[in-house]
């Protein structure tokens, strides 16, 4: 299935910043009247699916790039009519209002309520099989479990809906309205054992767009690891690694190409495809003005930037470092122009990430290279970072990291390199810098570290402590008036 069907159930629609004072339904159905067969049971799982979906301008773009990488040491924007709204989120000036939060917010409630509809109608269903039911259940859970732990990852412990059975429609809207944020300890409780039964009733295997036990391996690892819970993290991913048939591509500069996303060391992806609403919208902001592009592409006045520091961060035989652009001949001049400093070394932090290749087939903004969220490269490097915070530097972690280092051409490391914990922690982060920018894992990864309010205040910016978590939308709390916003806000 190439692209989940966004909207079969007009149900699940995600709410607009206007219209989001209206009552939240966490789920929405009748069961004696829907359908009661495989395919209402696959109908529904598709529209969870779909509203969890992390493509286009306000999934992909919003939750990758601006929240995820333009408050870290890795990009920035200028120019368009989006620089307006990204300011505040470079500079760490956002507030309860910030259009981003909601929308997120929103989108992944949403999902939410999908999955407890497919909850609720595969513990009421008659004649079909149970097998495919556990099936159905654990993707749900998996898509519901992922939702809540994405909702974590921006603004901490958020309300947990649970429908009661036979609940009237009256009675689910005040959940939605009343229900108070969990505690940390109930939060991570109920996201691992969701993502802990997808484990327990999912095979290895299948479409990397859809869950599986190695996708559902996958971001337990991540969930123990950004809650430094070492141990778990570790195995975890150990079960990722020698359960799922996964395998690093062999040539990463084709791995985010069109024509390389079938390949197996994607995780769990979001797959985007020309003429469908689910598509890859990076390019049109990365290209610099004026850059020779196709007819069939768009370049946006909105630029994506990638500072100078972090572009030379890179060895120069590294093949990750090809896909950066650092210097180009605009159309207007016939002048080669550098983007990484100028004549007199002075850094321009005007690198532009093409990670994404374009594709050569993009219709305008549109371009259909898959979105990962989680890879091999990750686990690896999760792993790496988990033994290291259990047991100091070790040879096994640095195996782990010379596996993504030698596929790219980058010089091995030794044990003997790193005298301590620290050391071999500090060069961990600057390796997942390397291999994950512009795949939005940097934000939650300089968290971890204790590095994100730091590294912005480095970068001259007045960042406060609090700050690592953004706040609740104000919408949601006039619309909840037992929701408490994150301290600080």
């Amino acid at each position: 299935m190439k692209k989940y069907i966004i909207g079969i159930l007009t149900i699940f629609t995600i709410l607009s910043c206007e219209d989001f004072l209206e009552e939240e339904i966490f789920t929405e159905f009748e069961p004696d009247a829907f359908l009661q067969d495989q395919s209402g049971i696959d109908a529904l799982l598709t529209g969870a699916y779909g509203s969890f979906d992390l493509t286009g301008f306000a999934g992909a773009r919003n939750y990758f790039n601006i929240l995820s990488e333009f408050p870290t040491d890795i990009a920035w924007e200028t120019g368009g009519g989006l620089n307006a709204q990204v300011v505040p989120i470079i500079g760490f000036n956002w507030d309860p209002s910030t259009g981003f939060f909601n929308g997120l917010y929103g989108q992944f409630y949403t999902s939410i309520a999908a999955s407890n509809n497919v909850l609720s109608v595969t513990n009421t269903v008659e004649g079909v099989d149970e097998a495919a039911l556990q099936r159905a259940r654990a993707e749900a859970r998996f898509v519901r479990g992922f939702s809540y732990y994405l909702l974590h990852n921006l603004f901490g412990p958020t309300p947990i809906i649970e429908i009661p059975e036979g609940a009237s429609l009256d009675e689910i809207a005040a959940l939605g309205q009343e229900t108070p944020r969990a505690t940390e300890e109930e939060y991570r409780a109920y996201v691992e054992a969701d993502l802990q039964f997808a484990v327990d009733n999912l095979d290895f295997g299948g479409l990397s767009s859809r869950a599986n036990r190695g996708s559902a391996y996958a971001i337990l690892t991540k969930f123990y690891l950004n809650n430094r819970q070492w141990a778990q993290a570790a195995a975890a991913a150990q079960e990722v690694i020698d359960g799922g048939g996964y395998a690093l591509f062999d040539d990463y500069t084709t791995l985010f190409t069109v024509e390389g996303e079938g390949n197996n060391e994607f995780i769990f992806r979001f797959e985007c495809l020309i003429g469908s609403d689910q598509t890859n919208v990076y390019m049109p902001h990365a290209f610099p003005p004026n850059f020779p592009i196709q007819t069939n592409w768009t370049n946006f006045g909105a630029q994506f930037r990638t500072y100078t520091a972090f572009y030379e961060t890179f060895e120069a035989a590294d093949t990750r470092r090809l896909l950066f652009v650092d210097e180009y001949t605009p159309t207007t001049t016939g002048v080669l122009t550098p983007l990484d400093r100028d004549a007199e070394g002075n850094p321009l932090d005007d690198v532009r990430s093409f990670k994404y290749v374009p594709d050569p087939n993009a219709q305008g903004n549109f371009h259909g290279n898959d979105i990962p969220y989680v890879r091999l490269a990750d686990i690896i490097l999760a792993r790496a970072e988990a033994l290291n915070e259990t047991n100091g530097p070790n040879q096994e972690s640095i195996d782990l990291i010379n596996q993504i280092r030698n596929r790219v051409g980058a010089t091995p490391i030794a044990l003997t390199d790193f005298g301590s914990t620290e050391l071999l922690r500090d060069f961990i982060l600057a390796e997942r810098g390397r291999e994950f920018y512009t795949e939005g894992l940097r934000r939650e990864d300089l968290i971890r570290h204790d590095r994100f309010i730091q590294q912005a205040v480095d970068r001259g910016i007045a960042a406060q402590d609090f700050q690592v978590l953004f706040p609740l939308p104000q919408a949601q709390l006039d619309n909840n008036p037992n929701l408490e916003q994150n301290p600080g806000y």
